[in-house]
């Protein structure tokens, strides 16, 4: 993915890294990428921070929820905002790549809604939407964007697992593009709908979870993750992962460590 970064949001991404209070700083209610299906209690507020260290960038997403009370939660979301690693090549756009296909996504600035059911003790369902404005370089270049999407989970308590099965749909200001090139050719498709897995099983109880999931589909979320949770508390953990690209996606998400660090306040 491509991503144009100006000085003053690279000091704003770090300070917010680094100058937020500890306690805020490390729970789990996503997977890596799929709602997990904790809503945020009534007046609690939820903070995650994720970080995909690509070789050449690093990405930052930032989810922060209010918890609603009545398994409702509302919340904002920002994401796809890089950062150039500092030892990176960084080159200007050529011709040769007007040539070939290059994914793009512009960083968004969304609301969040999401709400769950619980019809038995061991399933539970939720709806959300995460919708918006998808930022370009300029007003006119700036879209309406959305992502919307169906989840279900199934915890089995004997074996401390969770179950998730879930679909999403949304439009391409959202999931990204491909730069418009000058030889015509056919473009790749960016799958606007898909599937939604996951699997979540204690390690040790209360302390260390192994997590994975995989969303399907060509865009700027079509990956699967795996990796491990150190819970600090009920309140507190992060994760670490490996994010391997879908098939045929691979210049929209390459191979990528991972790290969520999360905290209900």
């Amino acid at each position: 993915m491509k991503g144009k970064f100006p000085s003053i949001n690279r000091i704003f991404l770090y300070s917010k890294l680094f100058l937020l209070p500890s306690g805020l700083m490390y729970a789990q209610q996503d997977i890596f990428n799929i709602p997990d299906l904790k809503i945020t209690g009534k007046d609690r507020q939820f903070l995650q921070e994720q970080l995909i260290f690509y070789s050449n960038k690093t990405q930052f997403d930032t989810t922060f929820m209010y918890g609603l009370g009545d398994n409702e939660e509302i919340g904002v979301y920002a994401g796809n905002y890089f950062l150039n690693n500092p030892n990176s090549e960084v080159r200007a756009y050529s011709i040769q790549d007007s040539l070939r296909s290059n994914p793009e996504v512009n960083p968004n600035l969304l609301f969040i809604y999401h709400k769950k059911f619980e019809p038995t003790e061991s399933i539970s369902l939720s709806v959300g939407t995460k919708s918006g404005l998808s930022t370009g370089n300029s007003l006119a270049e700036s879209n309406f964007a959305s992502f919307n999407f169906g989840m279900s989970s199934y915890e089995l308590k004997s074996l401390g697992a969770k179950f998730y099965l879930g679909a999403y749909a949304g439009n391409s200001a959202f999931f990204g593009r491909y730069r418009q090139k000058l030889a015509p050719s056919p473009e790749p498709g960016i799958h606007l709908t898909g599937l939604m897995f996951g699997l979540s099983v204690e390690i040790i109880p209360d302390r260390i979870d192994f997590l994975c999931d995989s969303i399907t589909g060509v865009n700027s979320l079509g990956v699967s993750v795996c990796g491990f949770s150190y819970n600090f508390n009920r309140d507190y953990s992060i994760s670490f992962g490996y994010q391997i690209p879908n098939p045929g996606g691979s210049n929209f998400n390459p191979h990528a460590f991972l790290i969520e660090i999360n905290g209900y306040f």
